[in-house]
Order: C-alpha cells, then sequence, then structure tokens
C-alpha cells in the first residue's frame, strides 16, 4: 500500500502492467518508465521498481499481456484453422497498437501466461488440423516466427513520426518511378504491382503460403510422426 495524491494505492504486478499497457497505447517514446508509471497511477516512481527487478522486467510482463490480449480476442466456437488465422490477426493488431512495445518484445520469449496461452491454442489447433507430432511443433515455430516478426515490422513502422511514414509511403512515387529501367527492369517492370500491395493483402499472402505448407505436410505425413 502506498500513498499517492492524497489516496492509498494498493500497488501489484498486475495493476502497475495493466497502467504500462495504457501507457504503451499513446505510442509515446520511451513511455515505459518509473515517471510515467508513477505519474499514470498516482504513486512515487519508486514505487514501480519494488514489483519489477528492472525495465527490462517491466517489458516482457507487458509484452505478455500483449500476447494474452491478443489470445482473448480470439472468439469462441471456431475452427482450427480459423483460431489460427484469427490469432494471427489479433497478434499483429495488438502489437501495432502498442507500437513501442509491440516492436521491442517480437523477438523475445515472455515466459508468461500470455505466451503459454498462445502456444496452447496454435499446438492444439494444428493437432486439430491432423499433424503429427514433430510437425505440429515445427509449423507452431513457423507461424509463430513469422507472424511475430510481421507484428514487429508493423509495430515499428507505426512508431515512426507520421513525416516518416510519410515520406516512405511516397517512395513509390518518387524514388522509385524515377530509377533507369535500364539498371532496375525488374522494378520498372513491376513496380504498378509493388505500389499496390496494401498490409492486409501481404497478411493474407503470409497466411496463404503457411496453409500451402501445412496442408502438403497433413497430406503426406502420417498422424502419429515423430520427425524434428
Amino acid at each position: 500500500m502506498v500513498v499517492g495524491k492524497g489516496r492509498a494505492v494498493r500497488l501489484s504486478p498486475e495493476l502497475i502492467v495493466e497502467a504500462a499497457v495504457r501507457i504503451a497505447a499513446r505510442a509515446e517514446p520511451d513511455g515505459l518508465t518509473g515517471r510515467a508509471l508513477g505519474e499514470e497511477l498516482g504513486v512515487d516512481r519508486s514505487a514501480v521498481w519494488r514489483h519489477f527487478a528492472d525495465r527490462d522486467a517491466l517489458l516482457l510482463a507487458v509484452g505478455d499481456r500483449l500476447l494474452a490480449m491478443a489470445v482473448e480476442r480470439v472468439p469462441d466456437g471456431l475452427g482450427p484453422r480459423e483460431v489460427l488465422q484469427e490469432l494471427a490477426r489479433s497478434l499483429v493488431e495488438v502489437f501495432e497498437a502498442h507500437p513501442y512495445v509491440g516492436a521491442a518484445v517480437a523477438c523475445r520469449t515472455t515466459r508468461g501466461p500470455g505466451e503459454f496461452a498462445a502456444m496452447e491454442t496454435m499446438l492444439a489447433a494444428l493437432e486439430e488440423i491432423g499433424l503429427g507430432e514433430g510437425s505440429v511443433a515445427r509449423y507452431q515455430r513457423m507461424l509463430a516466427d513469422t507472424v511475430l516478426a510481421y507484428a514487429g515490422m508493423r509495430a515499428g513502422y507505426a512508431a515512426l513520426p507520421q513525416e516518416v511514414r510519410a515520406a516512405d509511403e511516397r517512395a513509390w512515387a518518387g524514388a522509385y518511378a524515377t530509377i533507369s529501367p535500364e539498371h532496375y527492369p525488374a522494378i520498372t517492370t513491376h513496380l504498378p504491382h509493388l505500389a499496390a500491395q496494401d498490409d492486409e493483402a501481404v497478411f493474407q499472402t503470409l497466411m496463404e503460403a503457411f496453409w500451402l505448407a501445412v496442408d502438403a505436410t497433413a497430406r503426406t505425413t502420417p498422424k502419429d510422426d515423430a520427425d524434428v
């Protein structure tokens, strides 16, 4: 129990993480500081670090909560393919909505209940599709690595200043449109199609590639395989 702004606040790791998620959603650089959390919770900043060893421990806890949020967004009653599709989409959306944390934790292992829930959901869905044990593990890793990499990239982009993003988005009509067809014939040929791609098309293509690989393995591998 600490006193802040004239009121008693019973701090806990959960309460701090909830406040940190709210801060992360504001997309402010270096938002996860003791000062920012102290102001959000109405307590002295030193109180935060009685519950977390350091900023990295807090970052992982917040990242784990983002994973839990992605799992919680998956509706009940879906088939295994729809579960994996919705989980992948939710993870990208949640990381992009909390860009600084999403970009920072995409390559990390949070080792918490959110990560465990995401892994359990993926493994159970792949089992239900009919893959053998070794294939389940391999494709879970493939899906997790692919989606986390894409989510981290989208989060990193969302964290950029608006003027930087606008300049990047103008590149197709600027720098790329003025390159030499002689030196870059392939780019010149495909430029209209490159410029027409959007995030949704890229995400769908990533998932289509995943399903092609899963389907090919499911057709040819016995259910009780033990490959690694």
